[in-house]
């Protein structure tokens, strides 16, 4: 399916603590956040407690000391509710995107700031080069990981790049967006896929 995926992920270990954080972000883009009224998956109305799944998000742990949330299809609350977790924890918040299956990019918060954007393939995103190029030094330095250990994965696509893999144990190679999962090991993140994950649960986020 089409269209733009955000995952917003922060740095606050999953419980009472990151859920409270979480609506008071929500709350400052105006948007609301219900609970389901079942977690079980209807095939037949391709619905999760009565919501078209691809209108559900999924709140779960990223790691011991991350929270994240998948965002329901097309959201454009990502980039904002990033930078105002970064801004009530005073600590990072990244937002991954994934456009049309063709293209895939982060933007880097910390208390509140953007310190970073990337785009592996910046037209696509309809952004210049120089907008999104990404900075490695920043992302290394806001999750402790050596440099060499993300830099493969923070350039722009050309031809010759797509089958090839930023590391030989990655799942996927650069040219496709679930790229993406491979960097956020490198990260320390892992990225919660539902039925996967202990604790993950489906929510509904009205926005405005």
């Amino acid at each position: 399916m089409g269209g733009m995926s955000s995952h917003v992920m922060w740095k606050q270990r999953l419980g009472p603590a990151a859920e409270s954080t979480l609506a008071k972000a929500l709350a400052a883009q105006r948007c609301t956040a219900y609970e389901l009224a079942s977690q079980q998956w209807e095939a037949k109305s391709a619905t999760i407690g009565g919501v078209r799944h691809y209108m559900t998000s999924f709140l779960a742990p990223a790691s011991a000391a991350w929270s994240s949330l998948r965002l329901h299809l097309n959201s454009l609350i990502g980039e904002p509710l990033a930078a105002e977790l970064s801004r009530l924890t005073g600590g990072p918040a990244i937002v991954f995107l994934e456009y049309d299956e063709a293209a895939w990019g982060y933007s880097l918060f910390s208390g509140g700031l953007l310190l970073d954007r990337f785009w592996s393939i910046p037209a696509v995103a309809e952004m210049s080069p120089e907008a999104c190029a990404g900075n490695i030094a920043a992302v290394s330095a806001a999750f402790g990981v050596p440099p060499r250990s993300v830099a493969p994965y923070i350039r722009h696509l050309t031809e010759v790049d797509y089958e090839q893999k930023a590391f030989e144990d990655d799942e996927f190679p650069l040219g496709d967006h679930w790229v993406r999962v491979d960097f956020m090991r490198r990260l320390g993140l892992t990225y919660p896929s539902p039925g996967k994950v202990a604790g993950g649960r489906y929510i509904r986020i009205k926005e405005p």
